[in-house]
């Protein structure tokens, strides 16, 4: 698998840089996730090493589906890269996940670490890792074996949100019910979909209200709705506010989900321009409408709805 700004673990030479591991799943790279980067960047300038993050793909849930169930990933691994060097990694190595892997015994693990990184000075994780067969060995299996090769281990205890911890599986279920206040809390960011922009139906320009459209290509969604919502063109770093309509278009017989964005002003730029949209607030869930012109009235109250969280009213 090759994403773009990151390296894959298991092809290659080794890299003998002298290095600090944070190792993780990083799904959504959220406060606690952010708090283990950290911890990774301090622990590199002690020893005036690099900091290097270490991730998997695809979730292990998909791999060993008994072990947890299906966890939908948030982001995408290039999204996920990308928010992985933001939090300070100096690059980002992905390790297929495969069942083979899963297999491993813990100290073939740690061997095969070592001969991709000889110049390992120290590993961190979140305090509740477990890697090898059966994810039978825990922080303080690593601490003995990476005592054994002169390497020291740092687990890193979660960050608190709400009386509970920040996980991945709290940010999914926000996502999922469109909670985005919530999810901005605990990750530290607005959730947004990143892309090239679509050429779509063009019904929007047909009633006033013309999209720029864009294919989530992420595991686990947002709830199906309309959302007041920020774009972002990426090649220019412009950026312009408007309504977002996530969902599979119900009333003209749509199928796959598209998120569909109206600007409050006209942009200078359409299909194949690189984008980044966040959805700031739900507004309400998807609906099938009788009629179009009933689906244009709803479109828009949600744009006056989108206008007042903005303060443009």
């Amino acid at each position: 698998m090759e994403i773009k700004g990151a390296e894959n673990f298991d092809f290659g030479a080794a890299c003998k840089e002298k290095c600090v591991v944070a190792i993780g799943i990083f799904d959504a790279v959220h406060k606690g996730h952010a708090l283990v980067l950290k911890t990774a960047k301090e622990a590199a300038a002690r020893f005036g090493a690099k900091a290097f993050a270490l991730t998997f793909y695809p979730h292990p849930s998909k791999v060993l589906p008994a072990r947890g169930g299906d966890c939908a990933l948030i982001y995408t691994p290039q999204t996920r890269a990308e928010l992985l060097r933001q939090c300070g990694a100096d690059a980002v190595f992905f390790k297929d996940f495969t069942p083979e892997f899963a297999a491993m015994p813990p100290r073939d693990f740690f061997v095969a670490l070592l001969k991709k990184f000889p110049n390992l000075k120290c590993v961190v994780t979140g305090e509740n890792f477990r890697f090898g067969a059966k994810a039978a060995a825990d922080v303080s299996s690593l601490k003995k074996l990476a005592a054994e090769c002169g390497v020291e281990t740092m687990a890193v205890g979660g960050v608190l949100q709400g009386g509970e911890f920040v996980s991945s599986t709290r940010l999914r279920a926000a996502l999922r019910r469109g909670d985005m206040g919530s999810f901005l809390e605990m990750s530290g960011r607005n959730y947004f979909c990143a892309g090239k922009i679509e050429c779509g139906g063009r019904l929007g320009r047909k009633i006033g209200f013309p999209t720029l459209n864009l294919k989530p290509a992420a595991e686990c969604l947002p709830a199906f709705g309309a959302y007041a919502a920020r774009l972002e063109n990426t090649d220019t770093g412009e950026v312009f506010e408007g309504v977002a309509n996530f969902g599979t278009k119900p009333t003209v017989g749509g199928s796959a989900p598209v998120l569909e964005t109206n600007l409050f002003r006209t942009p200078n730029f359409g299909e194949g321009a690189n984008v980044k949209v966040e959805l700031l607030k739900f507004l309400r869930g998807e609906e099938k409408f009788g009629s179009v012109e009933e689906l244009k009235a709803q479109i828009q109250k949600d744009k006056a709805a989108a206008t007042k969280f903005f303060g443009l009213l």
